[in-house]
């Protein structure tokens, strides 16, 4: 025999609210016998939970239910209006909570890796920097003084050119994507690039030492590209099927563009700030004041594209010998200086354009690849059956062109600071052993993951001089040693390295006007003699952050689509902010790799304040129809 379940008072209530539905409706269906057993009934419930009998309320209420079961039953159309009312409560009730106050968030890609990989679960605050307005680019209230820079933002793609963002909000409200990015700049500053940091001034000239020293980004490295041609944009000014004129854009801004004049004559121009004049790349030989050429804008000098080749690609796929420098296990090639008139660009078919820049080689030993293996970083990846091919969400794709791993068995894979990881159900991430072939320390296999680790295709592999197709690899200079992928990999002391300067110093010195070199070296950073903020050098050549906008930048600057690409985010566009971390467990769970937003600030407030009040509210007219009774016998 089961035993019948004792339900709560509340519960016990709810029947009894329920049945009463019932009574107002359907008492007439009723033959007078049963019409005074059911008012009985109800009324004797009503006065047991008054009075706080919770075993007599629960019997009563288990008599009331199947009696109610027995003698009402609801029509197709009483279930559908009950059904579409629950929904449609929810849906709004959902809406403004996630709109409003919070939500969770999983991360697609691995743009902000390796603050946030992909399927990493977040919470997300909305009540950081104002209070949205649901379902809209908009804000009830906002603070601009409470968006940080160098902490991590939420923001929607809504009117964002050059972003498909278009969506559905639970899969029927018209919606934009949401974003997550890194904050880098504010409204007002004047930002410029150098040795993998940024360095600017605020609106009212203040050096912000943060973007630079901010133990948050002490391992993470920015670059202002992530090719030399940013996004291009072709113009048919003839009508014709190729185009006559393409136009290249770096934060959303042209800055520079080919113009194809008569009998086939190409012309590269820069725009200065005020008009169209040539490009000069033989400017960057010597000091100057004003922008004059491609590589001026922003720090592009200071940074190189890279790749490495064995010996045998050297002499094949560039104009260098293994001859003319000291014996290298593997050798750097760099792409650096791009410029839009020397060297020339390479066209393709209907004015594809590909800036290559100059091309300069250095020879690498052991203890460099080592340095290499030791900062290594890749994108997330899925090895089967040999071939590897990047992670995606929507489920990885083998072509042809999916690189070799023979040696790896099938899994899904990551490098980050040199530590190779296997990466589970659910994106938890367990230590590779030390003797998996993806540790191997032979110089092809260190070739491979540095050339591919972030595409993961063979069209970035070494092919041709001019290949268009380059890594997303980077190298630059701070403060006199050579860095790749975050990590120093020569000191300014090494002997390679000081030959490898002289070598450029020479190259450039004996170029001539029709075959120009400029050579790639450490600029320094844009300080005075003295060490302070040089503000003039950075006005002239930094990138000036308009009004009511902020730059959001990647953690994972190359494989990023940010601020780079599109420009700045207008300030409607920010809709909060990463709060914690809370799955897959381990050393990210938790709080996220950034400066704490405070936890009471006027719009958090007066959220909570308003969800407190609902709460109070409901909870005082809650205990208010405890103590009223719900029964009342109709005429």
């Amino acid at each position: 025999m089961t035993q019948t379940k004792i339900y709560s008072l509340r519960k016990s209530r709810q029947i009894l609210k329920t049945s009463y539905k019932w009574y107002e409706k359907r008492r007439q269906q009723l033959p007078p016998d049963q019409l005074n057993q059911f008012e009985l009934q109800l009324q004797q419930l009503d006065d047991a939970i008054l009075k706080q009998k919770r075993a007599e309320a629960s019997s009563l209420a288990h008599q009331l239910e199947a009696f109610c079961q027995s003698h009402f039953k609801k029509s197709w159309w009483e279930y559908a209006v009950e059904m579409a009312t629950a929904i449609v409560i929810a849906l709004v009730v959902a809406t403004i909570v996630r709109q409003m106050w919070f939500e969770l968030y999983e991360i697609p890609t691995g743009s902000m890796r390796p603050t946030f990989k992909e399927q990493d679960h977040l919470t997300v605050t909305k009540t950081v920097f104002g209070i949205n307005v649901p379902l809209a680019t908009a804000h009830f209230y906002f603070d601009p003084h409470l968006v940080q820079r160098t902490s991590v933002i939420i923001w929607s793609g809504d009117g964002i050119s050059h972003l498909d963002s278009d969506s559905t909000f639970m899969g029927i409200f018209p919606y934009t994507k949401r974003y997550i990015k890194r904050c880098m700049g504010k409204p007002g500053d004047t930002l410029y690039f150098y040795g993998g940091k940024i360095y600017g001034f605020d609106r009212d000239g203040q050096d912000l030492v943060e973007l630079r020293e901010n133990p948050s980004l002490a391992r993470l490295e920015h670059v202002p590209f992530t090719n030399f041609e940013g996004r291009p944009s072709y113009i048919d000014q003839n009508r014709s099927k190729s185009a006559s004129q393409v136009v290249f854009h770096h934060f959303n801004e042209a800055i520079g563009r080919l113009r194809l004049l008569a009998y086939g004559t190409i012309k590269g121009e820069i725009f200065n700030g005020q008009n169209w004049v040539a490009d000069r790349p033989e400017a960057q030989r010597y000091s100057h004041d004003t922008i004059q050429t491609y590589s001026d804008f922003w720090g592009i000098r200071n940074f190189a594209l890279a790749r490495l080749l064995d010996k045998e690609q050297l002499e094949k796929l560039t104009s260098y010998r293994a001859s003319e420098m000291e014996e290298g296990l593997l050798y750097l090639e760099l792409r650096h200086t791009p410029s839009l008139s020397y060297p020339h660009p390479l066209i393709s078919n209907h004015f594809g354009i590909t800036l290559t820049g100059y091309t300069t080689v250095i020879p690498l030993q052991e203890k460099h690849l080592k340095a290499l293996m030791e900062n290594m970083y890749t994108s997330r990846f899925v090895v089967k059956e040999g071939k590897a091919s990047a992670y995606r969400q929507g489920g990885e794709k083998f072509t042809a062109l999916s690189p070799a791993f023979a040696q790896v068995s099938n899994g899904t894979y990551e490098f980050y600071y040199g530590k190779g990881l296997s990466v589970g159900w659910g994106g938890i991430t367990s230590a590779l052993p030390a003797d998996s072939p993806l540790y191997s320390s032979q110089p092809r296999h260190i070739q491979k993951l540095f050339n591919v680790g972030i595409e993961m295709s063979k069209r970035v592999e070494p092919e041709s001089r001019n290949q268009p197709f380059f890594p997303n690899r980077y190298v630059y200079f701070r403060d006199g040693a050579l860095y790749a992928m975050g990590g120093v990999l020569m000191e300014k002391d090494d002997p390679l390295l000081k030959s490898f300067q002289e070598r450029e110093l020479q190259k450039e010195r004996v170029s001539t006007a029709q075959n120009p070199y400029v050579a790639f070296k450490d600029y320094g950073p844009p300080l005075t003699e003295d060490g302070q903020l040089d503000k003039t050098f950075i006005k002239t050549f930094g990138l000036k952050i308009p009004e009511g906008h902020y730059l959001a930048l990647g953690d994972n600057h190359a494989m990023s689509q940010d601020s780079r690409y599109f420009g700045p985010i207008p300030q409607a566009n920010l809709q909060g902010a990463p709060s914690l971390i809370i799955w897959p467990p381990g050393d990210r769970w938790g709080i996220p790799n950034q400066k704490p937003y405070p936890l009471l600030t006027v719009p958090r407030l007066i959220v909570w304040s308003i969800a407190a009040l609902i709460g109070l509210v409901w909870y005082l007219i809650h205990r208010r129809n405890l103590k009223k009774p719900i029964f009342k016998k109709l005429p």
